[in-house]
C-alpha cells in the first residue's frame, strides 16, 4: 500500500534544527539592485508575534510547494499523462519517491563547485534514479522530450482551492513574493497558472549565491534584505511546520498553512489548514 506524501510528515524525516554547512555573505544577496548587510546575527533575536502590526507589513512571502499548490496531486496527474504505462499505484509511488528525495535535502547547503541551481540538480539526479528503479531508463533517456517534460511538472502545478482569491486580495495591500527552495525558473513558471489579478513581484529562490534549502538562514535572509532589514515589514507564510519554525528561528514573522506548526517552539504567528483563513487574518 502506498502512503500519500504529506508535508506535515516532514519533521520526523529531517533534523529541523540543522545548521547550514557554509555561510553565504549577504553582500551577495542582490534584492532589486541593492546589497544587504544582513547576517546570521538576526537569527539570534526573536521578534514576538504580539508585536505584529499588519499595517506596517510591506512584504508577504509564500512557500510555493507547501503553501500555495496541490503539489502531490498535480504531480500524480502530470506523471500519469507522461508515463501512461504506469499503473495508478506506480504513479503514486513515483511521485512519493520523487518528493521524498527532494525533502531529504531540506536544510542542506550545496557547494558552488557542484551546482548553482541545487533544486534542478536534485530533481534531475533523483529522477534518473527513479526512472531506473521502474526500468524506464531506455524508454525515457535523459534529455529526451519526455524526460524534460517530467522535469517541468514541478512548475506545472494546480493551486490550492481559494489561493487565487487570497493572493488577489493580498496583492492589493502588500507586495507578494515566493520564498521557496525551487529554482527561479521553476517558481516563475508555476506562477503562470494564476490570472493577472495576482501580482507576485518577488521570487526568492535557492539559486546561487544562496545555494541551500530552508530552514537555512540564507533563504530567509533574502526576505529580510528585501525590506531593508526591517523585521516589522515582512511575514512568511509557510506550508509546513519546519518552514514556519525556520523563519521564526531566523527572526522574522511567520505563519503556517499546517495546524501542527503550533506545536513548535517558537510558535508561528498563526497556523491554519485552509488558505482562505488568511483573508480574515490579514483583514483583506
Amino acid at each position: 500500500m502506498v502512503h500519500p506524501f504529506q508535508y506535515s510528515n516532514v519533521i520526523p524525516m529531517i533534523f529541523i534544527f540543522c545548521v547550514c554547512e557554509f555561510f553565504v555573505q549577504c553582500s551577495n544577496l542582490s534584492i532589486d539592485g541593492q546589497t544587504s548587510n544582513i547576517d546570521h546575527k538576526n537569527s539570534s533575536t526573536l521578534i514576538s508575534c504580539s508585536s505584529l502590526d499588519l499595517n506596517k507589513l510591506r512584504l508577504v512571502t509564500f512557500d510555493l510547494f507547501g503553501a500555495l499548490m496541490l503539489t502531490e496531486s498535480s504531480m500524480n496527474q502530470n506523471i500519469a499523462s507522461l508515463l501512461p504505462s504506469l499503473s495508478s499505484l506506480d504513479v503514486e509511488k513515483f511521485t512519493s519517491n520523487w518528493l521524498s528525495a527532494y525533502v531529504s535535502y531540506f536544510g542542506k547547503s550545496f557547494p558552488s563547485s557542484l551546482t548553482h541551481q541545487p533544486f534542478l540538480w536534485i530533481i534531475r539526479s533523483s529522477l534518473l534514479k527513479i526512472l531506473d528503479s521502474f526500468d524506464l531508463t531506455s524508454m525515457v533517456p535523459e534529455h529526451s522530450d519526455t524526460f524534460n517534460s517530467l522535469m517541468s511538472v514541478w512548475g506545472n502545478l494546480q493551486p490550492r482551492s481559494g489561493a487565487t482569491e487570497v493572493l488577489t486580495k493580498l496583492s492589493r495591500k502588500y507586495q507578494l513574493g515566493l520564498l521557496s527552495n525551487g529554482d527561479k525558473g521553476t517558481l516563475q513558471a508555476a506562477l503562470r497558472i494564476f490570472p493577472s489579478s495576482v501580482n507576485v513581484s518577488l521570487t526568492l529562490s535557492s539559486n546561487y549565491p544562496v545555494n541551500c534549502f530552508k530552514p537555512c538562514s540564507q533563504m530567509y535572509a533574502q526576505a529580510l534584505a528585501a525590506v531593508d532589514g526591517d523585521k516589522n515589514q515582512v511575514l512568511h507564510v509557510a506550508g509546513s511546520a519546519f518552514d514556519a519554525h525556520g523563519a521564526r528561528s531566523f527572526g522574522i514573522f511567520s505563519g503556517a498553512l499546517d495546524s501542527s506548526a503550533m506545536q513548535t517552539n517558537p510558535k508561528p504567528c498563526f497556523a491554519f489548514n485552509d488558505i482562505t483563513e488568511l483573508i480574515s487574518f490579514f483583514k483583506v
